[in-house]
């Protein structure tokens, strides 16, 4: 991963290896469906960040590239 402004870009699709145990584990929960901010607001902003959800209508949402690193 580097830099750019303030923005982290990395070169290759993330996996469970990028993740820690907790954020797999919070990743999974919103893999279940749609859920009102109820993981920790860390976890949320990582995955985020990472492409794996999605912030939509007040709840998460995961993405194809998270439901992708949720099933690894």
């Amino acid at each position: 991963m580097i830099r750019e402004g303030t923005r982290r870009v990395m070169h290759r699709m993330p996996n469970a290896a990028d993740l820690t145990s907790e954020e797999f584990a919070s990743l999974t929960r919103v893999c279940r469906g749609f859920i009102c901010a109820t993981i920790p607001k860390a976890h949320q902003a990582r995955l985020v960040e990472l492409g794996l959800i999605q912030a939509m209508m007040g709840g998460l949402i995961i993405t194809p590239m998270g439901r992708m690193v949720a099933r690894a």
